[in-house]
């Protein structure tokens, strides 16, 4: 049974092998052919590529945009498109070049880790900013042409669905068909689930602006895709996908309305009691109290020691110990020790810190090279400095959304740059191209800001 196991595992790497090759292949073919495609192929690429992974890599989403990028440059090559200055404010301005500084500074920070590690793998990290510089460059210039506000939610919105569907399914698979816990591939053939899932940040959104939209069928791939995500966050058990969609609705209350307010509760009453058993009263209450009590203590763990287990334990240790290692001497705090340093660093301090706060079995799990967050993984790897510029491009794209008045969904779109940024101390997902596109300029949540005006 372990040998079929085995070799299913192999098959299946093999196909997505081929699978993924020949969508960056077409992906570049139809970027290079029809220019105009740039921009839905790079939102597509972006989020339908977060949270695959071959033999334990998540490189699919970087490969996918780079095709989409040598796509672009084919068709600057051969004439198609040209880039032109465009006209931009102060404000547009000053954003370009800070995430300019940022994503130049962050290649200081990969070739330093490479000197250090003496490792040509990590020159991973330098084509990987490479390419973020070259996408500001290549969309902050008239070229290629920006899909509508509507269009860009509806790309988003479909992308996710696709790929959520493809989560599920492969789920299913692995439990009914392989007899594997879906939990046992992560991370291996699928990435954790708080990394699978964070597209949900921007998806959440954009299907609320879809079902408010004036056409049947983009309220229908509104409804589908918050319908999917409800079925990917009971069935992963991911809490921090359970919050983020339960914020989301919360604050979309009074722009949902009364009767597609009542439809949701229905469809999530209907999806709930499918997954917690549609048994006696007191089972459901039980279950269901039992699921709220979880996100309920979730969210007071944030502030209290009392009542954290598990995970929650560590990654209140590991945002301390990211502080703690960068106070060592000033250098180490302006400057970080350099990209990919962070598990050497702070696993000493982890071990120590695990000590005092009692947690001595916890203690004795700690590797030299440990495994960390995003958040405390770029303070240690990066300083203050990296922080800082991270910090205030985050700063130029709220201000941004705030001066767009005419925006009835603009709390929405805060909300989701918030919810990008606490991300950061739930997984490390620094790797999600993604990440970036939602917080550089003209990335994906200021053009969802401009509406009506790109209509």
């Amino acid at each position: 049974m372990g040998q079929l196991i085995s070799i299913i595992s192999i098959l299946f790497g093999a196909i997505d092998l081929f699978l993924f090759g020949a969508i960056g292949i077409l992906l570049l073919g139809v970027v290079a052919l029809k220019p105009k495609l740039f921009w839905p192929a790079l939102i597509m690429a972006a989020v339908g590529g977060a949270g695959f992974m071959i033999k334990g890599y998540t490189f699919i989403d970087e490969y996918f945009i780079g095709c989409v990028l040598l796509g672009g440059l084919s068709s600057m090559s051969i004439g198609a498109v040209r880039l032109q200055k465009n006209k931009e404010s102060i404000r547009d301005f000053l954003h370009r070049w800070i995430f300019f500084f940022l994503i130049a500074y962050m290649i200081i920070q990969s070739v330093r880790g490479i000197l250090i590690w003496e490792s040509l793998e990590k020159f991973r990290w330098v084509v990987y900013y490479g390419m973020l510089g070259l996408i500001v460059l290549m969309t902050t210039h008239k070229g290629f042409p920006v899909p509508s506000w509507r269009k860009i939610s509806l790309i988003v919105s479909g992308s996710t669905l696709a790929y959520l569907i493809l989560y599920l399914s492969h789920g299913l698979f692995t439990e009914t068909v392989r007899g594997i816990s879906r939990f046992e591939v992560q991370p291996g053939e699928w990435s954790t689930t708080a990394y699978a899932l964070f597209p949900l940040v921007i998806a959440i959104p954009a299907a609320i602006f879809l079902i408010n939209d004036r056409s049947y069928k983009y309220r229908w791939v509104g409804w589908t895709t918050l319908v999917a995500a409800i079925l990917a966050a009971l069935y992963y058990l991911s809490r921090v996908a359970w919050l983020v969609i339960l914020a989301f609705l919360f604050i979309s209350l009074f722009k949902l309305g009364f009767r597609k307010v009542i439809f949701f509760l229905l469809c999530f009453l209907l999806i709930f009691s499918l997954f917690f058993g549609v048994g006696s009263k007191i089972q459901l209450i039980e279950k269901g109290s039992g699921f709220f009590g979880e996100l309920l203590r979730t969210v007071q763990s944030i502030r209290f020691w009392e009542g954290s287990t598990g995970i929650d334990i560590d990654r209140k240790v590991h945002l301390q110990v990211g502080f703690i290692s960068i106070m060592e001497d000033w250098k180490s705090f302006l400057f970080g020790y350099g990209f990919r340093m962070n598990g050497l660093v702070i696993s000493p301090h982890l071990k120590k810190l695990y000590e005092e706060k009692g947690f001595p079995e916890l203690a004795a799990k700690v590797k030299d090279d440990e495994a960390t967050e995003g958040f405390t993984a770029l303070l240690v790897d990066t300083g203050m400095v990296g922080m800082l510029l991270l910090g205030t491009n985050f700063l130029f794209v709220a201000g941004k959304i705030i001066i767009r008045k005419k925006n009835p969904y603009r709390l929405l779109l805060l909300l989701s740059l918030v919810f990008t940024f606490l991300w950061l101390p739930v997984i490390n997902m620094v790797d999600i191209m993604l990440f970036y596109l939602l917080i550089m300029p003209k990335g994906l949540l200021l053009q969802l800001s401009q509406y009506p005006a790109n209509l």
